[in-house]
């Protein structure tokens, strides 16, 4: 451990069938490992790491408690996740060959190489079947056997065929590397001189389709950068979606690294939904869902990652149907998985944000308290609760309570005028006092002060363009729109997604 707080992470990090785990594991190990478990269930009880706590309980031993419990923890989990992954089955093999064969039991020995060379060859794992190569020359060398040379050279050949394959899987992970290092570090003008280097390998490179699982997987990765590099989205998109279908051509490998899975599969998500290809998005979102994830992280990362997409999906398509189930498996999830702060106060916004588009005002209002009360107070945004203010008094003026309305308005000016950060506040002024002149009119006098109030907002995002923040502006605009037309609010977002698809 390099931090103070490093121990409180790991417990942090584990799910609660983990932690169960662990427990169960240093009560076997009798008297001497109470302490460690006191120390282990005092730092799980801790929502944040407070160090003088656990001094004045555990007194001047603790940093070597701590350093013993860090190592127990982590040898119960190679132990608690071995039987579920088929590499790590395949450590353990090659240990035990290596023991038997230290003991002599050499057929014993030879005979676990092969149980492990059968899993390595499900997971594509070259450097694993390297390393078996070279355990089986010592097995064959010693016994002698037969026609032993014929075996070592053809076990020398297979060793040659593991490093040709280990080098090809290494050089397009070199590139894909090199490619976004240049994605994210390049300015635009840079783009197209060290695109057309990079291009110009990849080309050397990628003759026919690499022979080996991984070594494709990471020619399709380059080929997805690239692209991305130079701007050709379609193509990009295309890449993204072969990565994907690469994984279920290997399913063994894809059990076994669901969370890399997980990550292409929404790199693909990202790019169909910023490309508005919403058939794409919408399959791979039914796709995803239908998959059942296997460890509870995964299953953390799938619910956080599809219920954000799937209100943002329903935000900008203005989609009613089925909102309730959305809702009700987002308080599930929440109630659930043990999710960081910011990523709590995201999906409670994307929530408010969608009921207010919905016209759902009194449902709104109740979530927008709850961001403001629970989860931004975890967090402490002003942006989030300058937006979350915002969106409730817009909530609150369509159901016309004057009291609620002016207590709203109130708590949003106080909130402007204690704002510290840079979060601009011109467009919160605005829109608390253009509200506020609305508010007070007849509801015949509204128009002009509601094409006032549009041009405007226009003006803030391009002249000069102002970023005002969590895509406010088009949402205070087409509510405007809205209330000028008649038409509901989700009709106006969907028109919206029309016209710029």
């Amino acid at each position: 451990m390099k931090h103070q707080n490093d121990l409180f992470d790991l417990i942090q990090s584990m799910s609660k069938s983990e932690k169960r785990y662990f427990s169960l594991d240093a009560k076997k190990s009798g008297r001497s490992s109470s302490r460690y478990l006191d120390l282990f269930k005092a730092i799980n009880r801790m929502e944040a790491y407070e160090e003088e706590k656990l001094q004045q309980k555990f007194g001047n031993s603790l940093p070597t408690d701590k350093h013993y419990l860090y190592n127990a923890i982590l040898k119960s989990m190679r132990d608690y996740n071995s039987s579920k992954s088929k590499a790590a089955r395949i450590k353990e093999m090659l240990l035990d060959a290596k023991y038997l064969y230290k003991r002599g039991l050499y057929h014993q020995s030879e005979e676990r190489l092969g149980q492990a060379k059968a899993l390595a060859r499900d997971l594509d794992d070259q450097l694993a079947l390297l390393e078996i190569s070279r355990e089986q020359l010592n097995y064959v060398w010693t016994m002698k056997q037969g026609d032993y040379g014929s075996q070592i050279e053809d076990l020398l050949a297979d060793k040659d065929e593991y490093i040709h394959h280990i080098n090809e899987e290494l050089r397009y992970l070199s590139l894909a590397y090199k490619i976004q290092v240049a994605k994210e570090q390049h300015q635009a003008t840079d783009r197209k001189a060290s695109s057309a280097a990079y291009a110009e390998q990849l080309q050397a490179q990628s003759a026919p389709l690499p022979s080996t699982a991984h070594a494709q997987r990471r020619f399709l990765q380059s080929h997805a950068l690239l692209n991305d590099l130079i701007g050709d989205v379609e193509q990009a998109n295309t890449y993204y979606a072969k990565m994907v279908e690469w994984w279920d051509e290997y399913p063994h490998i894809k059990d076994e690294e669901y969370n890399r899975y997980l990550a292409d599969a929404f790199n693909l998500l990202h790019a169909s939904y910023s490309q508005k290809k919403y058939d794409q998005f919408e399959q791979l979102l039914t796709k995803i869902q239908q998959e059942e994830a296997g460890s509870y992280h995964d299953q953390v990362l799938v619910f956080k990652q599809l219920t954000n997409y799937q209100l943002l999906y329903h935000i900008n398509l203005g989609i009613e149907e089925g909102y309730e189930r959305l809702l009700q498996r987002v308080e599930e999830g929440i109630a659930t998985y043990k999710l960081n702060p910011v990523s709590q106060l995201i999906i409670a916004f994307n929530v408010t944000v969608l009921l207010l588009i919905l016209e759902q005002h009194k449902e709104c209002r109740s979530w927008a308290d709850k961001v403001l009360q629970h989860y931004n107070r975890k967090v402490e945004s002003e942006q989030f609760r300058l937006a979350t203010l915002l969106i409730r008094l817009m909530a609150t003026y369509s159901l016309d309570d004057i009291d609620e309305f002016d207590s709203g308005l109130r708590a949003l000016q106080r909130s402007i005028r204690q704002q510290k950060t840079e979060t601009p506040t011109r467009f919160f002024r605005a829109c608390s006092s253009y509200l506020r002149k609305l508010y007070d009119q007849p509801a015949g006098n509204r128009r002009s002060i509601m094409e006032e109030f549009s041009s405007l907002i226009g003006q803030y995002k391009t002249d000069p363009p102002e970023r005002i923040p969590l895509g406010l502006d088009d949402l205070v605009l087409n509510w405007l729109e809205s209330r000028q037309t008649s038409k509901p609010l989700r009709l106006v977002f969907r028109d919206q997604a029309k016209k710029s698809n």
